[in-house]
């Protein structure tokens, strides 16, 4: 019988087909956020980089929230008074369809961290060094091997600050990199094996607020 065939195979049957697709169209189905906002988190990755906020930006395929939250209900989600602890809503916007509004982890009075791009970032970046300068392990703990990893250190952070991941308008006020004996290490440290990296980074943040200010200027003569 053709209703017991897949749509792919009935899909010679024009009538049969569209009459299929009209009734499968109908259905709707609840879904918890968790796997739309993890699309969101790829997508922004693969188009920007993790240090883009994965926020107002639209979900796919969504007719929209269960959960109507306007401005005002917001605000109480965006920081919890006692822990800090802040929610991302998922909101619908006339026009703009449903968005991710809000990037906050759960460390909402933190400054540091309060911000998922900035979590994530510092994450990256840790990774990656960690990774890429193992080569040293058991090098011979001297300048030479300081300017090594100095050196790709350096040319790793100066790559995230030309694709806009750092803020500073030079490379020098967007981070630093210090290795050597009397700036990150010890002749302790030395003597104990453990070659010691220091490293600043200054992360962008999210402009989570637009505020306008005006003022009324008064007609000149």
């Amino acid at each position: 019988m053709a209703d017991s065939k897949t749509l792919k195979e009935n899909k010679g049957k024009t009538e049969f087909y569209n009459r299929v697709k009209a009734e499968l169209a109908k259905k709707r189905v609840v879904l918890p956020p968790s796997a739309a906002v993890a699309g969101v988190y790829a997508r922004v990755d693969r188009d920007r980089g993790v240090w883009k906020a994965p926020a107002n930006v639209s979900l796919a395929s969504v007719i929209g929230p269960t959960v109507k939250i306007n401005n005002q209900e917001q605000e109480n989600l965006n920081i919890e008074p006692t822990s800090g602890k802040s929610i991302n809503a998922i909101r619908s916007f006339t026009g703009k369809g449903t968005l991710v509004w809000g990037a906050r982890t759960l460390a909402g009075n933190d400054n540091e961290w309060r911000y998922i791009p900035v979590r994530r970032l510092f994450n990256l970046i840790e990774e990656s060094i960690q990774k890429s300068t193992s080569f040293v392990v058991f090098e011979s703990n001297n300048a030479i091997t300081w300017l090594k990893v100095k050196t790709m250190v350096e040319t790793y952070l100066e790559g995230l600050w030309r694709q806009g991941s750092l803020a500073g308008p030079t490379p020098e006020q967007a981070f630093f990199v210090n290795v050597g004996l009397g700036k990150s290490m010890t002749t302790q440290d030395i003597l104990e094996g453990r070659l010691i990296v220091e490293i600043g980074i200054a992360a962008v943040r999210p402009a989570e607020f637009i505020i306008l200010r005006f003022s009324h200027k008064l007609q000149e003569a």
